[in-house]
């Protein structure tokens, strides 16, 4: 079937929210949506649970390269990033870089990420109004990223600043960031980053870049300095996910006051709650893929060279796996979003990271949710790509 009365690939269709009705209603039609966006781009959505799953584990029929993006956020820059990689390529690095998220380190991240949530939350908790979106679900992550790097305390409001560039790009409505600006942020990070792992490689500290530039295969294959700093890039990509989801999740969770009163009446629930705000929010809405190969997905034929789209926002709301899916519910157990890509080789590798953050920052502030009230309406970014806010007023009661 042909879906065109709503774009998908416009933003603007999702200017009030994304349109979750729309997506039911896909899920009901027989066979797969097609649609093409303004640029003449044409795409097979995958919109149910189970389709995307597939598509997302089988990376020999579904290609991440030469881009996971559509064509509303012109992409493929021509480097070798892991989230552009397949095969061997991606195999590699994957193997390399997953040294750096092992649990033992991300158990030494608690006491820093716990140090920085308090900090943020003591510092707008002064004030009489703050921007939430901006000043603590924007900054939480980035700080933690600077933290993890290994970037020394004087570099790092500069550092921020850069990454900030990197956020909301094409939102007209987010001033800190224009694609100019975004390019100009990304080749200022990179520099810096070239310049840090060439740092740690003379004198190794006990941070993520000195962890990649240590590490070796059984072949003796190792990261190169560039693809340390480049895979750093990468993470600030990654930073979105607990941008949107901290956001997210304290607006599902004022909304839904019963919910919050569990989980602050019963802390064993926070796990549980962080992976429903996680499948609730759904930071990253969508990633395209291309066929490698003859295909066929819910009776329709997919010829290679095609695209498809895996809507993980559609995906998380499947009827047919999740009871009352509409609901925001902090004891759904189990619970199979597919939120950091839905499994196979190229889930998101800092799903533990996001995990530690979003799961600090709200033990720290449940207590004071109930105290917390919007100062003004939120305001969606400009993006059908990421479930974001580029500003939500708060205050304090």
């Amino acid at each position: 079937m042909t879906v065109q009365e709503l774009d998908l690939m416009d933003a603007r269709a999702f200017a009030d929210g994304i349109p979750y009705d729309y997506f039911a209603r896909l899920r009901q039609e027989p066979g797969l949506p097609k649609a093409t966006d303004g640029e003449g781009y044409e795409f097979w959505y995958l919109v149910r649970h189970a389709e995307v799953a597939l598509a997302a584990k089988d990376n020999d029929t579904f290609r991440s390269g030469p881009s996971t993006m559509t064509s509303v956020r012109q992409s493929s820059t021509g480097l070798p990033l892991i989230t552009f990689l397949d095969g061997p390529e991606h195999a590699r690095l994957r193997k390399l870089v997953s040294k750096g998220f092992t649990p033992a380190r991300l158990a030494k991240l608690e006491r820093p990420v716990g140090r920085i949530v308090d900090r943020i939350v003591g510092e707008v908790t002064a004030k009489a109004e703050f921007d939430l979106a901006e000043e603590i679900a924007l900054q939480l992550p980035l700080e933690v990223l600077a933290e993890l790097i290994g970037v020394q305390e004087a570099d790092r409001p500069e550092i921020i600043e850069w990454t900030r560039h990197t956020m909301n790009v094409g939102d007209p409505g987010y001033h800190h960031s224009t694609p100019e600006k975004a390019r100009g942020a990304f080749q200022k990070l990179m520099e810096y980053f070239q310049e840090l792992a060439a740092r740690r490689a003379e004198r190794p500290e006990d941070d993520l870049f000195s962890v990649l530039l240590e590490t070796r295969l059984d072949g003796g294959e190792q990261m190169s300095r560039d693809e340390v700093a480049l895979f750093g890039t990468t993470l600030v990509g990654a930073s979105e996910t607990t941008y949107c989801s901290v956001s997210g999740g304290v607006l599902a969770l004022l909304r839904n006051p019963d919910q919050l009163a569990l989980v602050r009446d019963n802390r064993a629930l926070l796990p549980l709650a962080v992976e429903e705000i996680i499948r609730y929010v759904t930071p990253a809405t969508h990633f395209a893929r291309q066929v490698a190969k003859d295909t066929e997905i819910a009776g329709q034929p997919i010829k290679a060279g095609e695209r498809v789209v895996l809507w993980y926002t559609s995906a998380n709301r499947d009827e047919t796996v999740f009871d009352h899916p509409e609901r925001f519910d902090v004891t759904r157990s189990p619970n199979p979003h597919v939120s950091f890509g839905g499994g196979g080789p190229h889930v998101c590798i800092g799903r533990g990271l996001a995990n530690i953050e979003l799961r600090l920052f709200f033990d720290a502030v449940l207590d004071r949710l109930s105290t917390l009230e919007l100062a003004g309406e939120p305001v969606r970014s400009a993006t059908n790509a990421m479930n974001a806010f580029r500003s939500m007023p708060a205050r304090f009661r």
